[in-house]
């Protein structure tokens, strides 16, 4: 329906009316003035801005980071990296249990721990993940120092998602653009970049101000929602743990019920290109709040390090052999070659989904699809 048309019209109509018709007219135009704003009405609405992928080379208002405590002893870190201004942080743990046991029937998904720390101005916190105790409140103020933390997750791998909130007993969510992080063993043998969100105002798109409150409405996290993942190998002796993180924001209301990470869901569908780009189907696969699974037989030597031992992104799924008759310079390492394309679908609202591979022989862990 055309507004403006139908304006047009009735105001030609109201223009021919005499004078002793002023009370129609005043009525017409009060109905006039109403049906503008109606549609008017209609047509403003703010939507979450969602991005293919987040930010691991700046400072940004969240923080995602990947652990691996099955199969070396994993560490975070995050920075406040403002001069001037303090900052509460919730600090959320989704673990899988019994990650590298392959003999254990009940592996469990995203149970998670989680508590609350302080960040003054330049400030560090490192939190080991091979310890059993910690306590509620690490965080340190000016009058208190503080105190270290661990975190019970021997033998488990997962996720962990930093936030900054109001306070120590009102966790909804700020913009602060200041925090940058990053996950590495004790070995400092590989090292990942936390993945970061941007806090948005959703009518502009601006960052929004430091400090202002997240409602989910007008403002909020940037979605993370890659329509695919992707990523190459070229190593037969490697391990390559594929992983798949999906999450949703919640915003609640201000105090201990404010925002929250709550686990979500999502679909993959894969395929393994090999160097000659024959693809081979790895069908479709449900990834529920945390997976981590090896890539196929060929390039998996030592599957207890994965997930569930046998459980494989292409089960069954071997790399084609090629006769080195058909290239006189053919190179037998060609074989381990290749790329990997993974569609992701199944995430709604409020949801997101990243992806990472890790490349156990190498020591080295990479996020998909990102800048």
């Amino acid at each position: 329906m055309d507004v403006h048309r139908v304006i047009l019209k009735n105001m030609k109509i109201i223009k021919k009316l005499k004078k002793e018709d002023q009370a129609i007219m005043k009525f017409l135009k009060a109905t006039i003035l109403t049906v503008m704003l109606i549609f008017v009405g209609q047509q403003v609405s703010y939507s979450q801005i969602v991005a293919p992928t987040g930010i691991s080379t700046r400072a940004s208002s969240q923080l995602v980071y990947y652990y691996d405590q099955a199969s070396s002893d994993s560490v975070i870190q995050v920075a406040n990296t403002n001069d001037t201004t303090s900052v509460w942080v919730h600090v959320q743990i989704f673990r899988s249990f019994n990650a590298g046991d392959s003999t254990t029937p009940n592996i469990v998904l995203c149970d998670e721990r989680d508590f609350v720390d302080f960040l003054t101005p330049n400030d560090t916190h490192v939190y080991s993940l091979d310890f059993s105790n910690f306590p509620k409140n690490v965080g340190e103020t000016e009058a208190d120092p503080g105190e270290s933390t661990s975190i019970d997750s021997t033998g488990t791998k997962g996720f962990v998602i930093i936030t900054p909130v109001v306070s120590e007993v009102d966790f909804t969510g700020i913009s602060f653009q200041y925090l940058i992080g990053s996950t590495f063993d004790d070995s400092h043998s590989f090292a990942i970049n936390a993945m970061g969100r941007d806090a948005v105002d959703y009518a502009t798109g601006d960052i929004a101000e430091v400090g202002t409150p997240l409602d989910g409405t007008s403002n909020g996290y940037v979605l993370l929602q890659p329509e695919e993942l992707v990523f190459s190998f070229a190593n037969e002796e490697a391990t390559v743990d594929v992983v798949g993180i999906a999450f949703a924001d919640n915003y609640g209301p201000a105090g201990l019920l404010g925002y929250q990470v709550t686990p979500a869901d999502a679909t993959w569908t894969s395929f393994i290109f090999d160097f000659k780009e024959d693809p081979t189907s790895c069908g479709i696969r449900p990834v529920g709040c945390f997976l981590t699974l090896g890539l196929n037989e060929t390039f998996n030597q030592h599957d207890t390090e994965l997930s569930n031992g046998n459980d494989l992104l292409c089960s069954g799924a071997e790399t084609p052999e090629y006769d080195p008759m058909d290239n006189a310079n053919f190179n037998t390492s060609y074989a381990y070659m290749g790329w990997t394309r993974i569609f992701v679908s199944g995430v709604s609202d409020f949801e997101n989904h990243l992806g990472l591979f890790y490349d156990t022989q190498v020591r080295d862990a990479r996020w998909m699809y990102t800048e």
